[in-house]
This record gives C-alpha cells, sequence and structure tokens, in this order.
C-alpha cells in the first residue's frame, strides 16, 4: 500500500484544501497542523484554510484510469490534511470534491476514503444518495470511549454505505459492542511524535479480540515497541513502528472492496 501516500492503508492520499480547527482530545499532536506549521502552508492552523493547486485536482483522475488499466481498484484518502466535513470550510470547496468522486465512479478503479470527527455535519453536506455509491467508504475517529459513543450514534443516522473506523490515536479502551450500525474495517494506532500520550497494549488486544468475533477486519498500522515487537508504552523510551507484531502476526486486514 501507500504507493503516494505514507498511510500504510491506503494507495493514495489527496487533499482539496489545507487546514482544520482541533475540536476533540486526538487533535492535540495533530500531524497535519505540524506539517502546515513546518512548510508554512497556511498562515494560522484552525483559522486559515488553503485550497491546493488546479494540477493536483487532475491527478485522482490519472490514479483511476491506471488503476482501471491495471484492473484494480485502488484506496484514496480524501482529505489527509484536514476534515472534509469543517464547517468553516467554503461549501463549494467540498461540492466540488463530490463532483470529482462521482466522476471518480464513472470511469472505476477508486474507492475514495472519507475520514471526519464531525460525524454531526456529514447528512447536511453529503448529495442525496451518495451512501449509495459503491466508490465511497465513510468513516470517523474515536480515539476514546466517549469520541465513539457519540460519533457512533451520529454516524449511524447519518450514513448506510461502506464504512470505517480509525481509532487512532488510541488515547483509552473502545467498547464496540453498542455500535448502532455494522462495522466494517477498524484501523487502530498509538499517537506518534515527541508528544505522544501513553498508550495500552492490552487495548488493542480488546479491540482486536471484539474484531474478530464480529467478523471485522482489523488493521493495527503502529504501536510502540521492541524490534517491531508490541510492548507496554514506556514513556520517552521506544520506538513507533508501523505495521508491528502483535500476538506473532501482523494485523493488516483489509474490507473486501
Amino acid at each position: 500500500m501507500g504507493e503516494n501516500t505514507k498511510i500504510p492503508w491506503a494507495n493514495d492520499s489527496w487533499n482539496a484544501w489545507i487546514g482544520c480547527k482541533k475540536i476533540s482530545p486526538g487533535c492535540a499532536n495533530c500531524y497535519a497542523c505540524t506539517l502546515a506549521n513546518l512548510h508554512r502552508w497556511v498562515k494560522k492552523w484552525g483559522k486559515d484554510y488553503r485550497r491546493t493547486r488546479p494540477e493536483n485536482w487532475k491527478e485522482p483522475i490519472k490514479w483511476a484510469r491506471k488503476a482501471v488499466a491495471a484492473g484494480e481498484i485502488r484506496r484514496v484518502f480524501i482529505e489527509s490534511l484536514g476534515d472534509f466535513f469543517d464547517p468553516q470550510v467554503p461549501q463549494h470547496w467540498r461540492e466540488d470534491v463530490w463532483t470529482l468522486i462521482f466522476q471518480l465512479q464513472l470511469i472505476g478503479g477508486i474507492e475514495c476514503l472519507i475520514l471526519t470527527k464531525r460525524t454531526e455535519n456529514i447528512f447536511a453536506m453529503t448529495p442525496l444518495g451518495a451512501d449509495l455509491n459503491n466508490n465511497i467508504r465513510m468513516g470517523y475517529t474515536a480515539e476514546n470511549q466517549e469520541c465513539f459513543d457519540k460519533r457512533n450514534e451520529e454516524f449511524s443516522h447519518a450514513w448506510k454505505g461502506k464504512n470505517f473506523i480509525s481509532i487512532e490515536p488510541m488515547l483509552g479502551p473502545v467498547d464496540i459492542s453498542k455500535s448502532k450500525h455494522r462495522i466494517d474495517w477498524i484501523i487502530c494506532g498509538c499517537e506518534s511524535g515527541p508528544k505522544r500520550r501513553p498508550a495500552n497494549i492490552a487495548w488493542v488486544r480488546a479491540l482486536r479480540d471484539q474484531c474478530i468475533e464480529r467478523k471485522i477486519p482489523f488493521f493495527l498500522k503502529q504501536w510502540p515497541g521492541i524490534n517491531g515487537l508490541c510492548e507496554w508504552y514506556l514513556e520517552g523510551s521506544m520506538a513507533i513502528y508501523e505495521k508491528p507484531i502483535l500476538d506473532g502476526r501482523q494485523w493488516l486486514e483489509f474490507p473486501e472492496k
């Protein structure tokens, strides 16, 4: 995975704009904010938004045609440097992305992954019938139980199509047993960076076991460890490993496309 992105659960990532506002515990050490400040992509994170260049908007079309020629389906993470349902983003920017997504459906070869923390806005900001569009997989972040309960409830009323949940950064145990909708895929990972918060491998095992019981594909993206093996978190003493080994194997499961 990750031909045009370092994100291991996608083939490509694509951004219509850069910018977002921190709204929940998982946002505290946001990688997009860090990158934007480093490269000076926007003047002030949380207030300023910048639409990407017209040339960038042509890339997904190229990826779709390449995928069709190769007879494959590529997963494209839409808006990795922002939140697709951020109300501060001009609505016509979002409408332009929907137009692009529907164009990609006509070409084929692409599954668009849309991830949000703003589940309360999905229904109002999504075209009627989009959840029946087979090239869209909608997801939400749930960094702890409180966020899962709130966003799961809102999501269940807003989206009926293919879905996924990103429990990253995992800031506490998450019980999915009372989900209001069928979960198609779960991605899990610890926080990275010098200010990363403690993580407990017992949380991961419990979540993985829930996924096994419910036959939900489980993808463990990254976790602190030694030599690529998942371990208890010891503050400041362990490296972060991508695609680590947990209980004798990697957990890199994907849903059917």
